[in-house]
């Protein structure tokens, strides 16, 4: 089930960030920081309490920004990534936010194409946005209130099987 993430949960997501994004994790005050913001929402994917993934944004009285999003290695093929971020951009639609905005590693075929299917489009290259490899992102963008949560033109649809490989992280 998806639920808002809370302070209880950063256990497992210190542990869930490790084993995402290995070197790049966040570190336990960052993830502390990030679910104690008032500007940030993040929401887990719990499975009868254990915390298979989870996605978040900051959002600013415009606009949204997706800060990550990660599902356990073991997890992925099952849809967790694509329900994520769909109940987050319903949320920020919800908000009455114009748009949502994030950065992706260029490396990751697999996120691009899962934001590319809800409605993503790539507005720049942000070379070397990833540090300390120096890997490059793209920028995408996608209106809120025009399009709604799900894919483009099938709204609320299930992702597609390997939408949830997704791996971005700013």
């Amino acid at each position: 089930m998806i639920r808002r993430a809370a302070l209880g949960n950063l256990d497992q997501l210190v542990d869930l960030e490790a084993r995402v994004f290995g070197d790049q994790a966040w570190s336990r005050q960052e993830l502390r920081f990030e679910l104690s913001a008032p500007s940030r929402t993040y929401l887990v994917w719990d499975d009868q309490g254990a915390i298979l993934g989870y996605g978040g944004y900051w959002s600013g009285e415009r606009d949204a920004e997706l800060m990550t999003m990660g599902v356990l290695p073991e997890a992925r093929s099952r849809g967790i990534a694509g329900s994520l971020l769909a109940r987050l951009i319903a949320g920020a639609d919800r908000k009455g936010l114009q748009r949502m905005d994030l950065k992706v590693r260029v490396d990751n075929p697999a996120a691009i194409d899962l934001y590319k299917k809800f409605g993503f489009s790539q507005t720049g290259l942000c070379k070397g946005y990833y540090q300390p490899e120096d890997v490059d992102a793209w920028a995408m963008t996608r209106p809120l209130s025009s399009i709604g949560p799900g894919p483009v033109g099938s709204v609320g649809s299930k992702p597609s099987e390997g939408q949830e490989r997704i791996i971005n992280h700013e």
